[in-house]
């Protein structure tokens, strides 16, 4: 598969380039995506892979992907929406002879980014079923071929013909088959590094080098690997055992007695490079530069040095007047636990329980994204001691974003800052035997007051009112306070899942001071659940309680008595000739409803999108049909003013600009129309924003003949450039006229398209 990326790549990028000793540069921000459009928003300050080409310094941290522009520090985010086949590099190479970079995944496939701009895959290695570790481990490049080094082996790439055209696997002694570490060819020999030393064979066409009789030891190294080989002039350079060695005629000879773990040895015109903590060395340029924590390094033609820690900073910059790192924005980890599933802000937590519901003493913190730009963990007097961020929740009566945690409290944030923390000093939160605060879940009701669980609590319902007073709950059941994941219905019904199974709902009654009137019921199996594994409940705007097991969905519809006789719903649907159950026995993680009122499941087989009364299945995303990166998703947010879902999978955060979102409800001053121009070789859909939910929808020509008629989702409705009867419309300026539901507002707008040539 060939892709270019002059057609896939975003060319407005967030831009966050910090200055570690130089100050600091300009920021830009980019413009709305195209809805249907997916984004990786990952973790790029652990640099582990780096290298240069002609014009960029390509970076890789443990999912991340980027690279920088030397002449112009432009940095461009990387990765599968971008047309990237794999997502944890584990190798970068690059040949200046052919302008190419090699890029080998974890996962065994292999991208080669020809001229900075084409992907050639290929996939044969990836396809292969084996059993182990399938990481591309090295990349030598010889002519017209590239020798890649796993651990079932060698792989021959024809670089002319993006294929592997030969592999050597059961190369040891007596034909067994060897992992490889490295490789490279020095004078008429190739050498192989092994766990047990070198092996070297003739390099040569009419030797069969599956044959393992060709093979010989060139140097035998008592069970310590021999790894990143590099050929320089007549010697042969490797790494054993943290020290970096030279091999000559049958001898070795360490090139640093000290032993450190080494970052990287290569070969380019300016020599060879020995890359170790507190050491660059070029042995061809006779020269050696200081340099504190180093992972990986490369080397720019005009011989700056650029590297990255591994730990943070993303990718640095070696320059003479001082260091200048290179981070794009993103969240801190790639770890994510919670999203927020309304408002204009998406705040994530990083995670932190066991499946016991103990502390994992994560402390990845929490992420805020607005507009397009992360911050993470906001330094303040009230965001210490803090950790294993867990629930989090958005309050539409405040505009409050709230962060729970398992240890000591919870933050609220306000306009990306934190505002307040609600702890055992000014609240009825108290510590468990264990010094520990362990709040399982959050949840506002209609009326705007703050519900929280405390877990394993006597009190583990509190409420913070409206009139900033607190209350606390017994629930009335004896045991039932290992509560967590509190939702709350239209008729603000407390819905909690139970850590030992099922779901326990209450309701205060009118009178919040009394318990005469509270309600209270158990919902297990033996009351319709799928399974008594609950995962996650969600209250949309229609009254639908929706809930999520490990073997499929529930939904109570308000039939029957929620306290006396509940029904919960496994809807029975047809769906592509087949008749079964809806979201089958998934194991569903997360719910989330859009503004079209349309459901977003997560499980652990992909993303589903499921129509606002659960009629069918309308979009199944996974890693094989679509760029998500991972198809074991945990949680699911939105931002309200874009329809962007957000999905935080067990490999990093994405989001997909969604066709729907959130109603206003009105028409806002001036609908935006958007890509406007829309250009000939543009292919998405054509979106039409600032309406309100159901609003019809008409375009037409500029004399008013109908092209095309819709419905909006929530605030949001999208044209595919085509005629209700499939043809393409004229070139001209064509005109958008809304009506809401019931007639009382109208909104018009206008945008200019241009038919694709045939």
């Amino acid at each position: 598969m060939v892709v270019s990326l002059a057609s896939v790549f975003r060319k407005s990028l967030i831009l966050l380039v910090v200055t570690i000793f130089c100050g600091l540069t300009n920021v830009s921000y980019g413009q709305l995506s195209p809805t249907g459009s997916w984004k990786s928003h990952l973790s790029y300050q652990r640099i582990l892979n780096c290298e240069a080409s002609s014009r960029y310094i390509y970076a890789a941290a443990p999912q991340g992907f980027f690279r920088v522009k030397e002449s112009t520090n432009e940095i461009e985010i990387l990765g599968k929406d971008d047309g990237f086949n794999g997502q944890e590099i584990t190798c970068l190479s690059y040949n200046s002879e052919k302008n190419l970079l090699f890029i080998g995944y974890r996962d065994g496939n292999i991208d080669v980014l020809f001229n900075d701009a084409i992907i050639h895959n290929i996939p044969g290695y990836f396809n292969k079923p084996l059993q182990g570790d399938k990481s591309i481990y090295h990349c030598y490049f010889n002519n017209n071929q590239a020798l890649v080094s796993t651990y079932f082996g060698l792989l021959v790439i024809d670089l002319l013909n993006f294929e592997i055209s030969d592999s050597y696997n059961a190369i040891g002694e007596q034909g067994i088959s060897i992992p490889v570490y490295g490789s490279c060819i020095n004078k008429d020999s190739l050498y192989i590094g092994t766990l047990a030393g070198i092996r070297k064979a003739p390099w040569n066409k009419l030797i069969n080098l599956n044959d393992f009789n060709e093979w010989n030891w060139a140097y035998q190294s008592n069970g310590r690997a021999c790894n990143e080989l590099a050929d320089y002039k007549d010697s042969l350079y490797f790494h054993m055992d943290s020290i970096a060695y030279r091999y000559y005629q049958g001898n070795i000879n360490p090139v640093n007695t000290e032993k450190r773990r080494i970052a990287r040895i290569w070969s380019n015109n300016n020599g060879l490079h020995i890359v170790y903590p507190g050491t660059i060395k070029n042995i061809g340029g006779s020269t050696t530069q200081s340099i504190n924590l180093v992972y990986s390094a490369t080397q720019f033609s005009n011989g700056i040095y650029w590297f990255g820690t591994g730990i943070q900073d993303g990718l640095i910059k070696k320059d003479p007047n001082g260091e200048i790192a290179y981070l794009p924005s993103g969240p801190a980890t790639n770890s994510a636990f919670k999203m927020t599933k309304h408002g204009n802000y998406l705040l994530t937590t990083a995670g932190g329980v066991t499946a016991t519901f103990g502390n994992s003493f994560n402390t990845g913190g929490f992420y805020i994204h607005h507009q397009g730009v992360w911050k993470n963990n906001i330094n303040h007097p009230l965001n210490t001691n803090l950790y294993d961020f867990t629930y989090s929740a958005y309050a539409q009566k405040r505009d409050w974003q709230i962060a729970a945690t398992h240890s000591f409290g919870v933050l609220i944030f306000k306009n990306n800052e934190i505002i307040a923390r609600w702890d055992e000093t000014n609240s009825p939160l108290k510590k468990r035997i264990d010094g520990f605060i362990w709040v399982s879940g959050i949840c506002e009701d209609s009326k705007g007051n703050i519900w929280i669980l405390s877990y394993g609590a006597e009190s583990p319902l509190l409420c913070y009112t409206t009139s900033g007073t607190w209350k606390t709950f017994e629930l009335g059941l004896s045991g039932e306070n290992e509560l967590k994941g509190l939702e709350i219905d239209k008729n603000n019904n407390k819905w909690m899942i139970r850590q030992r199974g099922g779901i326990l709902v209450f309701n205060e009654g009118n009178n919040t001071d009394a318990k005469s009137d509270d309600q209270y019921i158990l919902l297990t199996a033996q009351n319709g659940l799928r399974s008594n594994e609950v995962n996650t409940i969600c209250a949309d705007n229609l009254g639908y309680v929706w809930i999520g097991t490990n073997q499929g969905l529930n939904i109570f519809t308000g039939s029957g008595k929620l306290f006396s006789n509940p029904k919960l719903e496994p809807f029975v649907i047809e769906q592509n000739g087949s008749i079964g159950y809806l979201m089958g026995e998934e194991n569903i993680t997360d719910i989330l409803y859009d503004g079209g009122n349309r459901k977003w499941m997560s499980t652990t087989n992909g993303l589903f999108l499921v129509e606002p009364y659960g009629q069918r299945v309308v979009r199944h995303f996974q890693t094989s049909n679509s760029p998500l990166i991972s198809n074991r998703i945990a949680c699911l947010g939105q931002i309200d003013e874009t329809g962007e879902i957000f999905m935080g999978t067990d490999m990093g955060i994405q989001s997909y600009r969604s066709d729907a979102k959130a109603d206003q409800g009105s028409f806002e001053e001036q609908i935006k129309i958007y890509p406007n121009p829309v250009h000939p070789t543009y292919s998405g859909l054509i979106t039409i924003e600032g309406l309100t939910n159901n609003a019809i929808i008409k375009i037409t020509d500029a004399q008013g003949r109908l092209i095309y008629e819709t419905k909006a989702n929530g605030g949001k409705a999208t044209w595919d450039g085509k005629r209700l009867n499939g043809t393409i419309p004229n070139s001209g300026v064509l005109l958008v006229f809304a009506v809401n539901e019931d007639g009382s507002e109208s909104a018009m707008g206008k945008f200019v398209f241009i038919r694709p040539e045939n």
